[in-house]
């Protein structure tokens, strides 16, 4: 990783840089504001029109346009690579805003297939424009390459969140089965998009990042305690089953006393995990910026609401501070403290190991002073 080292000591933004600008969140919620009305938008539309007359054919059109828009996205998406990333993102907003603002104005209209074309082509173009765009912009801040990666898998979940949004579009069309409030939520994602946008002057990362240091006094802990509070509420479950089985007592299942008090444990057990994940994550990137300032940590409280309520946000900041260490221990002549690829799938896959992993290699790296 000697290439992302390299980068980060340069003027490029490490992920803790793009993570601590409004620039960067602006970009990700618009991005999922425009996914998520885009995705609500094609799994019930096409319902819609079928069910007010129109034939597959129509629907058909619909879908064409759609597919189209790909390519005029893609083409809008150069305008981002001559330094105009602001300019491709809201223009695109801007014509699909009225696309739609038009189309609502005339539903008695929505049978004609160059409207139901022109409504797929702008729909499709601004589903495309916002990745690759984002892409482009992100590469402005001449990121090295793990910090990119990190950046753009944290940007890339507002795709997997907008996967939910037929589930709350589907109470939408059950109120309206003609399909105008589904377009209505597409044009309320389109202008709430835009103003998120607007107070992001300029968009690119073309500057030098801001400086950021909040230290806190080095601590070291026992990796397997920190395993061990996280896994509290699965450890506990797993105990109770045993019991239950063991004294063949239904305590799943069931109401009564017993069951009331198991749950209660159960959720004591995870609500206090939660709160020491969030106190752990302060208090490393805090404790490794007191050891030796960096621009790649995010600040103790930056770091705590990206690992709680961002979607991958707890792995990729895991990778963060693994691939941190290693430089560290490199820079000792000492060998890397752990594996990235392992702490990559671990992270996602079981996180409190992962979390041991990082706090012993943060403990093994206090060792000697620094």
């Amino acid at each position: 990783m000697s290439n992302t080292s390299t980068a980060s000591a340069t003027s490029g933004f490490t992920m803790a840089d793009f993570l601590s600008t409004y620039r960067y969140w602006a970009l990700f919620f618009a991005s999922l504001l425009v996914a998520f009305g885009g995705e609500g938008l094609s799994t019930f539309f096409p319902l819609a029109l079928q069910r007010t007359g129109i034939d597959p054919q129509g629907v058909g059109i619909f879908f064409i346009g759609s597919t189209l828009g790909l390519i005029v996205g893609a083409l809008v998406a150069l305008i981002a690579a001559m330094g105009q990333g602001r300019t491709a993102l809201i223009l695109s907003i801007l014509v699909c805003g009225l696309a739609t603002a038009g189309f609502l104005a005339m539903p008695v209209a929505w049978g004609s297939p160059v409207l139901l074309f022109l409504f797929g082509l702008v729909v499709g173009t601004v589903r495309t424009v916002f990745p690759l765009a984002i892409a482009i912009i992100l590469v402005s801040g001449r990121p090295g390459k793990l910090d990119f990666a990190c950046v753009f898998v944290l940007m890339s979940a507002t795709i997997l969140v907008s996967r939910f949004a037929p589930m709350a579009v589907g109470l939408l069309y059950a109120f309206d089965r003609d399909g105008l409030l589904i377009v209505w939520l597409l044009l309320g994602c389109l202008v709430l998009a835009a103003l998120i946008l607007l107070p992001a002057r300029p968009l690119d990362f073309a500057e030098t990042p801001r400086h950021r240091h909040q230290p806190l006094p080095p601590r070291r802990r026992s990796p397997a305690m920190v395993a061990a509070i996280l896994l509290a509420a699965p450890i506990l479950f797993l105990l109770m089953g045993l019991a239950a089985r063991f004294l063949q007592v239904p305590t799943f299942g069931k109401t009564g006393p017993l069951a009331l008090i198991l749950s209660f444990l159960l959720l004591c057990a995870a609500v206090g995990a939660v709160i020491y994940l969030a106190y752990w994550v302060y208090h490393i990137h805090g404790e490794l910026a007191g050891a030796q300032a960096s621009q790649r940590l995010l600040t103790p409280r930056a770091a705590t609401l990206v690992a709680i309520l961002a979607p991958f946000g707890l792995p990729i900041l895991l990778v963060t501070l693994g691939d941190l260490l290693n430089d560290r221990a490199r820079d000792k002549g000492e060998a890397a403290l752990v594996s990235l690829p392992w702490l990559a799938v671990a992270g996602f896959l079981l996180p409190p190991l992962a979390i041991a992993r990082i706090q012993n290699a943060a403990n093994r790296s206090y060792t000697g002073g620094n």
